[in-house]
């Protein structure tokens, strides 16, 4: 072969070499879409509107336990930091009782929990 029949078929090849890399990525793409359905398969649905609810009745519930924290339980500590501020370096949030059933009573004002054995009858 000689140099010019050796260009043509470099280029062929680069070319069947970006061709391949394309399908390549596609098929990549097609996979993760197909991961993701995966996934989500078999999850039970919420709409944008009952997860907004959700996400502020369980807002509400973490604000009201922190508001009703008594802060003497707190323990922080503090420091002087090299330019003399004051700095609060920890604070024990383990004296914050969030108890399930405040929980619960949050998504069950959005949800209607009813238990497995009722559900299959």
């Amino acid at each position: 072969m000689d140099k010019e029949q050796l260009q043509t078929k470099l280029e062929a090849l680069e070319a069947n070499v970006q061709a391949k890399q394309n399908e390549l990525g596609v098929a990549m793409s097609e996979a993760q879409m197909a991961r993701e359905e995966l996934a989500n398969a078999g999850k039970p649905k919420l709409s944008q509107d009952t997860m907004v609810d959700l996400v502020s009745k369980l807002q509400d519930v973490f604000q009201d336990a922190i508001n009703n924290a008594d802060t003497s339980d707190l323990s922080p500590d503090f420091s002087i930091d090299y330019d003399n501020t004051i700095v609060l370096e920890c604070i024990d949030m383990s004296a914050i009782e969030l108890h399930d059933c405040d929980i619960e009573s949050a998504l069950e004002e959005v949800f209607n929990i009813v238990d497995e054995d009722d559900d299959n009858s």
